[in-house]
């Protein structure tokens, strides 16, 4: 193993496995940069249910009106932010020793902006805890009262 690097040379070679043993550390890295974008994605179409709702609500604009409406926009902001990261890391090849030290910086990063992402959001999921009759209304596109 390389000082300061990581080995992925090394292939296993259990033909026991799934792939007859041709997993890499890339392959590994890639499929969990895409299951991490799909929970991303759902993070943001529910974001977007969110901002549908508290635009929708106009009779009540209140002090927490205003800090669910900043806080969405900063959980849609920095989602847009970690998804780019995410395509840049999982465009990029791991078993490239000079791409190492960027991937490890990015995939930290990212891994700071998902911990942000889920306070921001709990906080946010407590401040905009929607009224049933305010959430039929703005899907259906009627006022409710």
């Amino acid at each position: 193993m390389p000082k300061g690097g990581i080995d992925v040379e090394h292939q296993t070679t259990n033909q026991g496995t799934l792939d007859g043993g041709h997993s890499t550390f890339n392959n590994y890295a890639t499929k969990k940069t895409l299951a991490n974008s799909s929970f991303e994605l759902a993070l943001l179409v529910t974001n977007a249910v969110q901002l549908k709702t508290l635009l929708g609500n106009k009779s009540n604009h209140d002090t927490l009106w205003y800090v669910g409406l900043a806080l969405v926009c900063a959980s849609l902001l920095i989602q847009v932010v970690n998804a780019c990261i995410l395509v840049l890391m999982g465009a990029d090849d791991i078993s490239k020793e000079r791409r190492q030290r960027r991937l490890i910086s990015l995939n930290n990063f990212s891994l700071i902006l998902s911990v942000l992402l889920a306070i921001v959001n709990v906080v946010l999921n407590v401040i905009v805890a929607v009224d049933p009759q305010i959430l039929a209304g703005a899907i259906n596109g009627t006022k409710s009262a």
